[in-house]
């Protein structure tokens, strides 16, 4: 009768065995990691995202006066209010407190602002009891900005140099500087002094005037030029445009 006992294998066979058990589960593994015919590779790890770059207008207000555009967190509106500028027809300083309101629309509640009116000295918004501070342009500070801008006039001779010194110690981003560029000019000296005070702060400069612009470069346009800003000419005796009205 046979024998039902398993037969006893060789210590070297059993090794040989279990090497080649290993060697086929190994081998089926690799198989089943290999692209099939035509297919792409598969990745192992997803691609890295690319390095985030936050572009030049980001979080910042891109806000408007006459057609000259400011991009920046802070901005300080310099108006004149001398005299001149109450003007005849389309009054000068009307049109002037009609764009500063819709400039400010367009700024934000982490966005700052000050607005400085000035014939021989200047006259500052203050909405927290702390004169020459920005404020946030939130809906309070909007309402009370629309209320301090009602109650300018046109009154007075003209300084420009104390208010563009004023908004500078601000620090803005950006300052709006308007004037019909009546006397005094600014010299060459001031122009000087005001480059150094602004450091690096872009000013735009508006001229109103009445008729076509004058021959020459004004000093308005060399204000702007020397501290990156735009310049513009606005003809005041021309009818303001109907979406102005």
């Amino acid at each position: 009768m046979p024998s039902l006992a398993q037969p006893k294998w060789s210590l070297a066979v059993r090794s040989a065995l279990v090497l080649l058990a290993c060697w086929s589960i190994g081998a089926a593994d690799d198989q089943d990691q290999r692209p099939s015919s035509g297919a792409a590779p598969r990745q192992t790890k997803p691609p890295l995202p690319p390095k985030y770059h936050p572009g030049p207008a980001d979080g910042k207000a891109r806000t408007s006066l006459f057609g000259v555009v400011g991009e920046g967190y802070k901005f300080v509106y310099v108006f004149d209010r001398s005299g001149s500028m109450g003007g005849s027809g389309r009054n000068a300083l009307r049109a002037v407190k009609a764009e500063l309101l819709a400039s400010l629309e367009h700024l934000d509640t982490v966005h700052q602002f000050q607005i400085i009116f000035y014939n021989e000295r200047p006259v500052i918004f203050n909405p927290s009891g702390a004169p020459g501070r920005l404020a946030f342009a939130n809906e309070q500070n909007k309402q009370r900005a629309r209320r301090f801008i009602a109650t300018i006039v046109a009154d007075g001779g003209t300084r420009h140099t104390d208010a563009l010194e004023l908004a500078a110690k601000m620090r803005p981003d950006v300052i709006f500087f308007l004037t019909d560029a009546d006397e005094p000019t600014l010299s060459r000296r001031d122009l000087d002094k005001v480059q150094r005070q602004a450091a690096g702060i872009t000013i735009h400069a508006i001229e109103f005037g009445t008729g076509p612009k004058p021959e020459g470069k004004s000093f308005l346009e060399v204000l702007a030029e020397e501290n990156a800003g735009q310049y513009t000419y606005v003809d005041i005796s021309r009818p303001a445009p109907a979406s102005d009205r």
